[in-house]
């Protein structure tokens, strides 16, 4: 209800809706509300995007945040193309090599592979 309030107030785009969506869905994720969790992250990166441009590095974080997330549900070709397009937001923003983001992404899309293959073999 308070994103639908804030979307009154603000507008549909504004980056404080979007912000409020990101909690709500960590909320959600923490609840293990995974469907609704991916929904909002998916509406707060639509918002970041317009307002902020697909190379800020906060849609780079709601798309890794969404790459785990495919990950955790089985879901590997879309986790893999999320953590491709959030690799190329941490790219575009020249991130130092042992930046935390990079070693999670590396983490992740190691394990994103790792489920690509395995899947296959199920």
């Amino acid at each position: 209800q308070v994103a639908e309030m804030q979307k009154i107030r603000y507008g549909d785009q504004h980056l404080t809706v979007a912000v409020t969506l990101a909690c709500l869905a960590d909320a959600h994720e923490k609840l293990g509300n995974t469907r609704s969790a991916i929904k909002s992250y998916e509406e707060a990166l639509r918002i970041r995007i317009s307002a902020l441009g697909k190379s800020h590095l906060d849609v780079g974080r709601l798309t890794h945040k969404l790459a785990r997330l495919a990950s955790d549900r089985g879901d590997y070709r879309l986790a893999e193309t999320y953590a491709n397009r959030a690799s190329e937001t941490y790219k575009a923003n020249k991130l130092p090599a042992n930046h935390l983001f990079l070693i999670e992404m590396a983490r992740d899309k190691a394990d994103i592979q790792a489920g690509l293959v395995f899947s296959n073999y199920t």
